[in-house]
């Protein structure tokens, strides 16, 4: 078997940790022998052990790339374990520590990051270059970026996130859960699943919410996520006199079911490598309205599964979705479409087995060496 630790830093569940937790859930297990290293307290941790994976819980790291104290307690860990393939998601002291202790790196990219200049160019593409015998992308954006700020493009896979079978849950179950938050029978329902940070651009789709419900009393927006910028978003919505409207639901364990009595999936963010929660929408048949940013044109296909925006343009955000609004067949249609995709392209088993192969190879070739 090859023996194969992810190391990821995060506190709460982004979308690195889902995009850990859907291949954690489509791995072989009889092939790989996978365990996890995450910061003590991760909201991740009983999530990986319950899909039957072991966890090393360790201090510090706690949503840092590079933790200084953790490279020497990360390499005693690795050296003791002796993994062949240590998997990184972002954390530059897994990375520096798995060095040390003689393994393989392969890092996985999950964000965009801008175009880098000089000595930060510089010193971004030596780290990534030395430290990462194999780089994940998982956009065709986020590999573009990353060879314009100078990483080998021969290091650089193309590995799309993918997602297992969203739960589907009968009209019984969908009607008590818009009851449990207030939602009438009759409303359409545009919602966005997003932790409540700047970059999700939060302000641009509850801009967009005013505009809509100046003449459309029978819409309910759902903002489900937990983050730093609640409060401001909060105030923002009272201030435009929608705090009836807007329903703040905190973060939601459960997601599939916000995504079940969604009608329209909407995601407003200035900057995207992929976007999983659109992804996790269209699998259930949701047509989207998004920002044309970074990777999220590889999965909303403007006029054919949803509509692309310009970023932080809450006008034709608003515009796009009263079009959805006002036509049940064109969400259907375009719903129907984003469904048939994610099962071509954005399978978490297609994953997977990408992911697997790129160990294999990443282990033949140290063979030949």
């Amino acid at each position: 078997m090859i023996k194969v630790i992810h190391v990821l830093s995060d506190m709460k569940i982004g979308g690195a940790g889902i995009w850990l937790l859907n291949y954690l859930g489509a791995a072989n297990k009889d092939r790989f022998d996978i365990k996890v290293v995450l910061p003590q307290g991760s909201l991740l941790i009983d999530k990986v052990r319950r899909l039957g994976f072991e966890v090393v819980p360790v201090d510090g790291m706690k949503d840092k790339s590079f933790d200084a104290g953790a490279i020497s307690l990360m390499t005693g860990i690795f050296r003791k374990e002796r993994p062949q393939i240590v998997h990184t998601h972002a954390s530059l002291s897994a990375r520096l520590a798995a060095k040390i202790a003689g393994a393989k790196i392969i890092n996985t990219k999950h964000c965009i990051e801008g175009r880098k200049a000089g000595i930060g160019r510089f010193a971004y593409s030596l780290l990534n270059n030395l430290l990462s015998d194999g780089i994940i992308a998982v956009s065709s954006a986020a590999k573009q970026g990353m060879i314009e700020n100078g990483v080998s493009g021969d290091k650089i896979s193309l590995i799309y996130g993918g997602i297992g079978q969203v739960k589907e849950l009968d009209t019984e179950e969908r009607s008590r859960i818009r009851n449990k938050w207030g939602i009438a029978e009759g409303d359409v329902v545009v919602g966005i699943v997003a932790r409540l940070a700047k970059v999700k651009g939060h302000n641009y789709f509850i801009n967009a919410a005013e505009i809509i419900s100046r003449d459309n009393n029978n819409v309910k927006f759902l903002i489900a996520g937990a983050g730093p910028m609640e409060k401001e978003l909060k105030e923002l919505a009272r201030r435009l006199g929608l705090a009836d409207r807007i329903i703040f639901t905190g973060f939601v364990e459960n997601t599939y079911e916000i995504f079940n009595i969604m009608d329209i999936n909407v995601i407003s963010s200035l900057s995207e490598a992929l976007c999983l929660s659109l992804i996790e929408g269209m699998n259930l048949g949701k047509p989207s309205v998004a920002s044309n940013t970074g990777g999220i044109p590889e999965v909303v296909k403007d006029g054919f599964n949803g509509y692309l925006v310009p970023v932080g343009d809450h006008s034709m955000l608003a515009e796009r979705i009263l079009e959805l609004i006002h036509d049940p067949e064109l969400r259907k249609t375009m719903g129907d479409r984003g469904r048939e995709l994610v099962v071509r392209h954005f399978a978490a088993d297609a994953m997977a087995r990408g992911i697997e192969k790129l160990y294999e190879n990443v282990i033949k070739d140290n063979e030949r060496v």
